[in-house]
């Protein structure tokens, strides 16, 4: 849609807000809207863009899949869920997914076989700095897991760093569904990146959840634990690139990837021990998806 300016006094500019899209948002004279300017795009948007969604969903045949159910519900945007199930331990698993997932959800009404959550809380105001916080979580694991497992002590306390990841993951994926791309450039990228930073921390989660229940830290190569450090490594300059983009330092990060793959591959052709196969293709991984940000951080700076 392309719209004419008009010039009002000697330097005010004025920009007419297209009719049907006022009559669909019941917007009358003196209503405020919200506007965010980014270089050469400028968004309007009206309190309508988060008006509160409501949703009523029968959970009786999901049954394992109740807690991706609730996480998908969750970060959609829906503020208020009604679940009905005919399955006896439903407001068990709901109550617990809730209090471990879902930042600013309550269970707010609850009787058998139904129950009612509501979102108690507003626009998330600090997504910059929660954003930051996601990554130095990743960067902490990254440099626990290689400690603990060197130390042969500690490495369960990555699974509570997991799960403060997911807490906070949920919540910025949830906000950008809801209220937009909150200055930055492009939504679909930004989106990735947050996804992305949980999948790099569920691999270490896998790491110490292997660990901890096999209880042999000690008999991991060596070779296995210098190549999860390299894992670690690539994200935290993808990390820094993030923050200070720089197509140089782009190609640095593409040419440790790969150096990574090349010998976890060669790794694998040695006949490696089960628990170093699990610490080796999370390695894989982890150096994999850190890699895969690049392209949405290239999307974000031009």
């Amino acid at each position: 849609m392309r719209r004419k300016l008009i010039q009002i006094g000697k330097s005010t500019l004025l920009l007419s807000a297209p009719r049907e899209w006022v009559k669909q948002n019941s917007l009358s004279k003196g209503d405020e809207v919200e506007v965010d300017a980014d270089n050469d795009k400028l968004t309007i948007w009206c309190d309508s863009r988060a008006k509160k969604e409501k949703l009523s969903i029968d959970a009786t045949e999901f049954r394992n899949m109740l807690p991706r159910l609730l996480y998908s519900v969750y970060r959609s945007g829906v503020d208020e869920l009604e679940l009905r199930s005919r399955d006896p331990e439903f407001l068990g698993s709901v109550k617990s997914i809730v209090w471990k997932e879902a930042l600013g959800f309550e269970l707010i009404e609850q009787k058998e076989g139904f129950c009612r959550i509501v979102n108690v809380s507003g626009k998330v105001e600090d997504f910059g700095n929660i954003l930051r916080r996601l990554f130095m979580i990743n960067l902490t694991m990254a440099d626990e897991a290689v400690l603990s497992i060197r130390k042969n002590a500690g490495i369960e306390n990555i699974l509570y760093m997991e799960q403060e990841n997911n807490r906070l993951a949920a919540m910025l994926l949830r906000s950008i569904n809801k209220y937009g791309s909150f200055g930055f450039r492009k939504i679909g990228p930004l989106y990735y990146i947050v996804q992305e930073l949980e999948r790099i921390a569920d691999s270490y989660k896998f790491i110490s959840q292997r660990l901890v229940k096999k209880n042999r830290n000690a008999s991991l190569k060596p070779a296995s634990i210098s190549l999860l450090a390299d894992s670690g490594t690539v994200f935290r300059q993808v990390y820094e690139l993030f923050y200070s983009f720089n197509p140089d330092r782009a190609e640095k990060i593409k040419s440790l990837r790969n150096r990574v793959i090349r010998e976890i591959t060669e790794q694998y052709a040695k006949k490696p021990s089960g628990d170093d196969i699990v610490v080796l293709n999370n390695a894989l991984s982890i150096a994999a998806r850190s890699f895969d940000m690049v392209t949405s951080i290239i999307i974000l700076n031009f």
